[in-house]
């Protein structure tokens, strides 16, 4: 993140708060346990980030020498080689990131354990939307073998069909077949979720295992999260930092531009917004009676707030369920019907998921997404959701079944905010495109050309 990008973040914070006012193969990594109750600094978490900023230049070579020589206190990530002194050797290893020379990279992984990563990477495995996203976003699909199920459907999407056709499936990257996967030779395996990291990381010592954060998005102080570290963390380990650079430069111009509309809405203006599931619902089978309600750490309940709704999480459920529990990993709760149907609801919106993480599929969701151009089954989807017995709390026409690419991809919530605005306030947001800012995001981040999301694709029904 460019330094000019610090003032930019303070402004996002500002409109946030109006807005809600009311080392390479045959190395085993080394690995430190996480500190008790991590949080994300306000600070690129790479070490030899001496002066504190966004990035790694000159300017903390400067400040190593300084802190050498004493005139400056060491500061948290100024060891970059992690021998426990800083010294030249230090001033070394930051030179060599900047000139893109290093064998290494020290940093901290988006559950908050100190990493060494080797920088020799050629074969790398991704695993689901988000990180095979943020591959194609910078630029390295000549250098991704493997993905899991999920993407894998979409991989001449992602990679072009000679690509796609060269393509390993992963299959099951939550109880992964080891085995296999270590036939893959692979420098790098990018995890989807903090959870079972380490444990991969012990079956496959000659892979360094690395969780990003891309899971962990928010919108509403973007400089704290794990996701944006991610992004710019990936910069540095794959040789790609000024494209991860630009990348959040353009997500935070879009949270921005919604922030400045969504900012103006009075508390008692917004709209009350239930954020659940479709896939394994009501919706899908009136024989369920439980309810997923969606909490403020999800990127669903993130986009809400940025676009301006209100949670009825917030009504819901207690004040430790909606901020995701004292361990911030509750990112759902399951409640019965009556609070749902006796609470005062405006919108629904139901995200789906039709290719799991854990390798299976999810018969009752319909396809959608980037793979399939026929909206039939989620248009059916909306009309077996709006005609269930238990959702007269709400008009048929303000439910909305959304893909699950919105939540699992690597655009941390803003594409979500940007469809779920120009739904639930088509007047506030009637010069807003989402729709051409998707697009964008689509030829210009993800490399696809001679797409268009309104027609190649299936993302919401109905339509905005």
């Amino acid at each position: 993140m460019p330094a000019a990008m610090n003032t930019k973040t303070a402004a996002v914070v500002l409109v946030a708060t109006l807005a809600m006012a009311g080392a390479g193969a045959g190395i085993f990594l080394l690995t430190k346990s996480a500190p008790e109750g991590y949080s994300v600094d306000t600070e690129l978490q790479i070490f030899g980030n001496a002066n504190g900023d966004w990035k790694l230049d000159g300017d903390d070579v400067d400040f190593l020498n300084s802190i050498i020589s004493g005139s400056s206190d060491r500061t948290t990530y100024a060891d970059a080689n992690q021998d426990g002194v800083v010294d030249a050797s230090d001033v070394e290893q930051v030179q060599a990131v900047i000139d893109r020379t290093a064998e290494y990279l020290w940093l901290v992984d988006g559950d908050g354990n100190v990493k060494k990563i080797g920088l020799d990477i050629s074969r790398i495995g991704a695993e689901y939307y988000s990180n095979t996203e943020l591959m194609c976003i910078l630029r390295l699909q000549d250098k991704v073998v493997a993905v899991d199920n999920a993407p894998y459907q979409t991989r001449n999407f992602y990679f072009g069909e000679e690509k796609g056709s060269e393509i390993t499936n992963l299959v099951n990257m939550n109880a992964p077949n080891y085995e296999f996967v270590a036939g893959l030779d692979l420098d790098v395996l990018l995890t989807f979720s903090y959870s079972g990291t380490e444990a991969k990381q012990e079956m496959l010592q000659d892979v360094d295992v690395i969780y990003l954060g891309m899971y962990r998005p928010d919108v509403l102080e973007p400089e704290k999260s794990e996701y944006l570290q991610g992004i710019l963390k990936a910069g540095y380990i794959f040789d790609r930092v000024e494209r991860a650079e630009a990348y959040v430069e353009w997500l935070l111009d879009i949270r921005n531009d919604i922030a400045s509309i969504s900012s103006g809405i009075a508390e008692e203006d917004k709209v009350n917004v239930l954020m659940t599931n479709y896939s394994n619902s009501y919706f899908s089978d009136e024989n369920i009676m439980d309810w997923s309600v969606y909490t403020k750490i999800d990127p669903q309940v993130q986009a809400l707030l940025l676009a301006g709704g209100h949670p009825v999480a917030m009504d819901i459920l207690t004040e430790e369920q909606y901020n995701g529990g004292l361990s911030r990993t509750l990112y759902a709760v399951k409640v019965g019907s009556e609070p749902i149907v006796t609470a005062d609801i405006d919108f629904v919106f139901c995200h789906s998921v039709r290719y799991t993480y854990g390798g299976t599929v999810v018969t009752s969701t319909p396809d959608h997404g980037y793979g399939t151009g026929d909206g039939t089954g989620m248009d059916a989807a909306h009309a077996l959701a709006a005609g269930r017995p238990l959702t007269d709390f709400v008009e048929d026409g303000n439910i909305y079944i959304m893909a699950g690419d919105f939540r699992n991809g690597a655009t941390g919530g803003i594409l979500h905010a940007a469809y779920i605005a120009k739904a639930i306030y088509p007047d506030e947001f009637a010069d807003f495109d989402a729709v051409a800012i998707h697009n964008e995001y689509v030829s210009e981040w993800l490399g696809v050309s001679d797409y268009d999301v309104s027609t190649d694709g299936v993302f919401i029904s109905p339509a905005v």
